[in-house]
């Protein structure tokens, strides 16, 4: 079994790809990420308003907007380590 596994892998791994193709699989890697940081940063408004009061004093024009992509990217941060992000 694992000289299937193995003799699966290696043809795997031959193949040639180009940049389009790279850049294209780190997308779809990267779709449920960005979809969870954006439905957990949508239901936890508490932390994105906290975070917010804390940038308009850097950027007045877009602390909401910045506010809201940080928790979005950062959502793992703040679902294991809740005391660092205590609001």
């Amino acid at each position: 079994m694992t000289t299937g596994i193995r003799t699966a892998t290696r043809r795997l791994l031959s193949r040639r790809l180009s940049v389009a193709d790279v850049i294209e699989t780190a997308l779809w890697l990267a779709l449920p990420y960005v979809v969870a940081g954006l439905v957990w940063a949508f239901f936890n408004v508490g932390k994105v308003h906290h975070l917010e009061t804390l940038l308009e004093a850097q950027f007045p024009a877009g602390g909401g907007m910045l506010a809201y992509l940080l928790v979005a990217v950062l959502w793992p941060v703040y679902v294991f380590v809740p005391s660092v992000c205590a609001a």
